[in-house]
């Protein structure tokens, strides 16, 4: 059903010359905003690539040292890798499986232990991945974006990280300590504009 949904949108975006993404910029320097007000509860901002015919964010994600282009996906119940990017990667799928759900629906996945995750360079706190078939999703969402999805970053870095998204700017808050939002000092997110 959603994949069908994605395909309509594609046909009535036909016409479009190039589909436009777009960034927000990630200011907590800045007096009364969001952005500061996240900051000092310990959060940090991370710019999300918004794709305007489609509605979904996408955001750099860097795995065992490697990046790639990933959805954010509320709805998956696991991150996700394509199984097609496994070596580009440097992962072993083993034999542990699991059952990943999404955007794309839900199938069968393969756990591979992984290094390092990190998202827009906040280091994420997750030693395996799951590994699946996600050509559907990305092979549909990837034209549509102009980009190559390599994967779905999902419930389990959300939570772990305590995730608030700002859908409308589009951001993506992450706590990166592995705390509960606790009060930060000024200077923490005053950054080079800070007034001694």
């Amino acid at each position: 059903m959603r994949l069908s949904i994605i395909l309509a949108a594609a046909l009535l975006c036909s016409a479009c010359d190039r589909l436009a993404t777009r960034t927000a910029e990630y200011r907590p320097q800045e007096a009364g905003t969001v952005d500061q007000a996240l900051c000092l509860l310990g959060f940090t901002g991370v710019p999300l690539q918004a794709a305007a015919v489609t509605g979904h964010h996408l955001v750099e994600v860097e795995l065992n040292g490697h990046t790639g282009l990933f959805v954010l996906d509320t709805g998956a119940n696991a991150s996700v890798i394509d199984r097609r990017y496994v070596e580009r990667f440097g992962l072993t799928p083993g034999g542990l499986q699991g059952q990943a759900f999404g955007v794309g629906g839900g199938q069968r996945a393969q756990i591979a232990q992984i290094e390092s995750l990190a998202i827009a360079g906040v280091p994420i706190r997750q030693s395996r991945i799951a590994v699946a078939d996600i050509a559907q999703v990305a092979d549909v969402l990837g034209p549509l974006t102009g980009e190559t999805i390599v994967g779905i970053i999902g419930q389990d870095a959300l939570t772990e990280h305590r995730a608030v998204i700002d859908v409308a700017r589009p951001i993506l808050y992450l706590i990166e300590e592995d705390e509960a939002p606790a009060p930060q000092p000024l200077e923490t997110c005053a950054g080079e504009e800070s007034s001694d």
